[in-house]
């Protein structure tokens, strides 16, 4: 099963002279098991495409299916999409309100009308997945944690809902190098360990090179590439045209290559770049 969108176009402010279409005629499928890596400067389309992911928005026109519910179709069961998409907002933390970190990331699992078992049961898993230990933090005030902390609360609240497809917008946003690092590493193992789909919303092409198998890039409410990370980034040239950049890595690679070095320069990953490197060092000294 998959998350389609069909010919979706969505229009702010629609039947008045100033409508701005945020989305022209997109057409994307996040297949099981996909780790998908959305970018694209700022105002390109990226929050609004994934608001459709799970009904929160809804097209001007075009379709959206989830599993193969039609969330435009009368009777369309939304919630139960709801539950299969978690959308993990940028800046999450704001949305925090409950007086303990129990009690907020029980919060979706209660207004499902689980039984108080089943809750509890949830959201210490949730706080497994998210690495926070559940004696230590579940009578804690939200409010007093750290930023990464909050972001792992958040998080976990989505997870606790337990949605097939998760999906995060500018998840590290404002975070210390360290809780970045510590938030990303938690997206790739909850990718492997807990087999979600993840689409991650981001401005750093280091991070998506590093992570995600799938590159969606967006530019003015369009999809213009959509395709392996080796393929999108071959159009580097393009990319800095509409105001995006490539890996710093592969900047690196380039840079060597013009200086002569007979290095590759579609290397995206410091791991890929030292092995390259090594490779012609070790040729060098063989020659």
């Amino acid at each position: 099963m998959s998350i389609k969108l069909e010919n979706v176009f969505y229009t702010y402010q629609s039947n008045v002279n100033t409508e701005v279409h945020a989305l022209k005629n997109i057409t994307l499928e996040i297949k099981d098991g996909d780790f998908i890596g959305l970018i694209g400067h700022t105002g390109s389309g990226k929050s609004t495409l994934v608001q459709h992911l799970n009904g929160l928005l809804r097209p001007t026109t075009g379709k959206v299916t989830v599993d193969g519910i039609n969330i435009l179709e009368k009777g369309a069961k939304i919630k139960a999409v709801r539950q299969k998409v978690g959308l993990v907002f940028q800046y999450p933390e704001h949305q925090i309100f409950e007086e303990s970190v129990y009690a907020d990331i029980a919060f979706g699992p209660k207004n499902l009308g689980l039984p108080h078992e089943k809750i509890a049961k949830r959201v210490k898993k949730a706080m497994q997945m998210v690495h926070l230990d559940y004696e230590t933090y579940k009578e804690a005030s939200p409010f007093v944690l750290s930023g990464g902390e909050k972001r792992r609360v958040a998080i976990a609240g989505v997870l606790a809902m337990e949605p097939k497809y998760l999906i995060l917008d500018e998840p590290t946003a404002g975070l210390d190098p360290r809780g970045r690092d510590e938030i990303l590493d938690q997206i790739v193992e909850l990718h492997r360990q807990e087999e979600l789909t993840v689409v991650l919303v981001s401005h750093s092409m280091d991070d998506v090179a590093r992570l995600v198998n799938k590159l969606v890039v967006m530019h003015k409410g369009e999809i213009i590439y959509n395709d392996k990370i080796k393929e999108v980034f071959k159009h580097y040239d393009n990319l800095q045209k509409i105001g995006l950049d490539i890996p710093t890595v592969t900047k690196l690679m380039i840079e060597l290559q013009n200086k002569g070095w007979p290095v590759r320069s579609d290397i995206f990953t410091i791991d890929e770049a030292q092995a390259e490197l090594l490779k012609v060092i070790r040729g060098k000294k063989n020659a």
